[in-house]
């Protein structure tokens, strides 16, 4: 009776740790709601007016100046617009070098303010001239929580915070929507902005129109971290359902050895 005694309080012990490790290593994961996914789910009603800005030339960009002339003659245009060239490249300092011109200050200036520079210049050398500037390389670093993370080119002069997304392959299921950020250069400093892109309030934010050289940055969600918590826990997960099956294993054996006695 004492050895039957014995096993069956074996029996129990090991069948209640058995279960314990079991339920341990069971969780219940939370469930994703479709306001995690949703793009503008509010404030739309509130949008009146988008406020495009012009975006500003800053170094190392890319850009085409080509002159005309309103008048018949245009071959005192040829000088400013010289076969083969490839763009004007906005220096370190913030210039450019345009033929018979010379150094034009670009960085800092809107498509605008440096074509009517360009006209003040020409109006000794052409008459009724006509500049048009355009971005040959507008270019967006989209980093983060997206599809296709890097360095994204457009050959407009105008670009959305929508289009830099859309051209990242839009973000991951774990992308951060409700806080994405926005890194500009403006002057000598960077400025942040961080906007929401379940909210209405996106358009009229100053950089829903973005400027050549943005950052844009998408974070990860509380789910991520979740995830990664939960990677750094499987070998202990693992470990005790390995203590969970071979207590299983010896529990078996126990209760073999009863059915046997018996």
């Amino acid at each position: 009776m004492s050895y039957n005694k014995s096993l069956h309080v074996c029996f129990n012990f090991f069948s209640i740790i058995a279960c314990a490790c079991i339920l341990f290593s069971c969780k219940v994961s939370k469930n994703t709601t479709k306001e995690d996914f949703l793009y503008f789910q509010r404030g739309l009603d509130s949008i009146k007016n988008v406020q495009v800005k012009e975006p500003i030339i800053h170094v190392n960009d890319l850009l085409s100046i080509q002159v005309s002339s309103a008048s018949l003659n245009q071959e005192q245009t040829i000088p400013f617009n010289p076969p083969g060239n490839a763009g004007y490249l906005v220096s370190t300092t913030g210039n450019i070098e345009m033929p018979v011109l010379g150094t034009l200050k670009a960085a800092g200036l809107t498509q605008a303010q440096l074509q009517s520079s360009i006209l003040e210049k020409l109006s000794n050398y052409v008459k009724d001239p006509n500049v048009i500037v355009h971005f040959l390389q507008f270019k967006i670093n989209v980093l983060g929580e997206v599809k296709s993370p890097g360095e994204k080119k457009f050959d407009v002069d105008r670009v959305t915070i929508i289009d830099a997304i859309s051209a990242a392959g839009d973000l991951t299921d774990i992308g951060k929507r409700e806080d994405v950020t926005v890194i500009r250069e403006e002057g000598t400093s960077r400025k942040i902005y961080r906007v929401d892109l379940r909210s209405g309030s996106l358009f009229q934010s100053p950089v829903y129109n973005m400027q050549s050289n943005d950052i844009l940055y998408v974070g990860a969600n509380a789910q991520k971290f979740k995830q990664l918590k939960g990677a750094n826990s499987n070998n202990a997960l693992n470990g005790l359902r390995i203590v969970g099956t071979v207590l299983g294993l010896f529990t078996s054996i126990i209760l073999a050895i009863r059915v046997f006695n018996n």
